[in-house]
């Protein structure tokens, strides 16, 4: 009986026919050298694994295994459908140039007699690269549904998680609208005892632009902190009576310009709905935090009959808000690659809580101050045109994009003067740049 090769030697034995077949790589051109490199690579696995089926077939026969497996049977065991001239090549007198051992000579056997030595100058190959071949049967290959299967040299790279998201984004609004103006409050406090001196908080047409910015942070993507900070400057005219001062004047009223400076700064907790609408078009997050507002207000008369602006009546106001909030986002895909995404979004947010405002009037020589609280709560809608597009291979870098409208509508309480509405609306713009790490 012929000695058969053991599945433990399998390396040793593909990497002596190796040595032997790239002894001439020299001699042949760069074209033939590497054909037959990546047939003899493939050819070794192949043997490999008829050796292993070999080998266990006699175990399991009982059989006694040995450890030689001869040149012919190597030919042999290669698929002539699969590599129809391999025999060719092996036989071939010209590659290598030195003729091979012969067909009944041991390629690898247990005898200590040294093997042929390869030629410093021969190609240097990696033999270990070769992998090794289980001698376990197919069947049990194929009972396993779950088996992983790969390449030799090709291990299966699963895709890399990134849990932590970092964004910033600015936004710009115009718009045009309302807002109340506080009128007599500061003239009051400081009014003769038993004076009666009315006051009001009169509506005014203002043009507001918006500008501003907000950071995001997430861990998990589930769950994100975003600060956000906005300014806005708003002007507008109006007409102001104040009673026993515009006698003189000749008119029960007179016209007067106002500005106001705010600054908004917000932190909220936002979490993204992912989990309860996989599968859909849509996508929402729930949000809620704090607002502080802090604001100017300044008005002062136009130009008048022997008045100049302001010298008439002036008010200043310095007035601070403390806000909470909640708020959703809903949005609807409709277009969606790995690169693009578009879609249409709808956001609110509700909000409510206590403005301290303190007031200076200056009319016709007469001054006063004074300190209101009042109660402020409203809503805010926006709705936008969404896109994300992610940038390189990888998309860890992604553009995002707003455009649509924007609408507030807030109330606020004054005493003595009741609730009064204000009205802010038109577009919105949003840019912003997201990575994930």
């Amino acid at each position: 009986m012929k000695q058969k090769y053991p599945v433990s030697a399998s390396n040793q034995s593909v990497s002596h026919l190796q040595s032997n077949f790239i002894s001439g790589a020299n001699e042949l051109g760069a074209r033939q050298h590497f054909y037959r490199s990546v047939i003899l690579a493939v050819s070794g696995s192949l043997i490999c694994v008829a050796a292993g089926e070999s080998a266990a077939a006699q175990s399991a026969a009982g059989a006694p295994q040995t450890s030689n497996l001869t040149l012919g049977e190597i030919a042999q065991l290669s698929p002539p459908a699969i590599f129809p001239g391999l025999n060719d090549m092996i036989a071939d007198s010209q590659w290598p140039s030195r003729p091979l051992a012969p067909a009944e000579t041991p390629i690898y056997s247990s005898d200590p007699s040294p093997a042929t030595p390869v030629p410093s100058s021969s190609v240097n190959v990696n033999v270990a690269s070769v992998p090794s071949v289980s001698a376990t049967p197919a069947a049990s290959a194929d009972a396993n549904a779950d088996a992983n299967l790969a390449l030799p040299g090709l291990p299966i790279s699963q895709p890399a998680v990134y849990k932590n998201e970092l964004s910033a984004s600015a936004d710009f609004m115009y718009g045009r609208g309302t807002i109340t103006v506080p009128i007599g409050y500061g003239l009051k406090a400081n009014s003769l005892p038993g004076a009666s001196f009315p006051v009001n908080a009169v509506s005014a047409d203002r043009s507001t632009v918006y500008y501003g910015g907000t950071i995001s942070y997430s861990y998990g993507r589930s769950w994100y902190l975003d600060i956000s900070g906005e300014n806005g400057r708003s002007t507008g005219s109006t007409s102001i009576t104040v009673p026993n001062l515009t006698r003189g004047l000749g008119a029960g009223s007179f016209p007067a310009n106002f500005n106001v400076n705010d600054t908004l700064y917000q932190a909220y907790l936002r979490y993204n709905l992912k989990n309860f609408l996989a599968g859909s078009r849509f996508q929402a997050y729930l949000r809620g935090g704090l607002s502080l507002v802090d604001a100017t207000l300044t008005t002062a008369n136009a130009s008048l009959p022997f008045y100049a602006p302001g010298a008439f009546y002036s008010e200043h106001d310095k007035t601070f808000d403390i806000l909470g909030n909640v708020g959703f986002g809903l949005t609807y895909s409709l277009h969606s690659t790995f690169r693009l995404k578009m879609g249409l979004q709808l956001e609110g947010e509700g909000f409510g809580g206590n403005r301290s405002q303190d007031i200076n009037e200056t009319a016709s020589g007469a001054n006063g101050s004074t300190t209101i609280n009042n109660t402020v709560y409203g809503a805010i809608g926006r709705l936008t045109l969404h896109t994300d597009y992610k940038l390189g291979q990888t998309g860890r870098w992604k553009l995002t994009g707003d455009i649509g409208v924007s609408t507030k509508y807030s109330f606020v309480s004054y005493p003595d003067s009741g609730t009064k509405d204000e009205l802010l609306y038109g577009p919105y713009a949003k840019a912003g740049v997201s990575f994930v790490f």
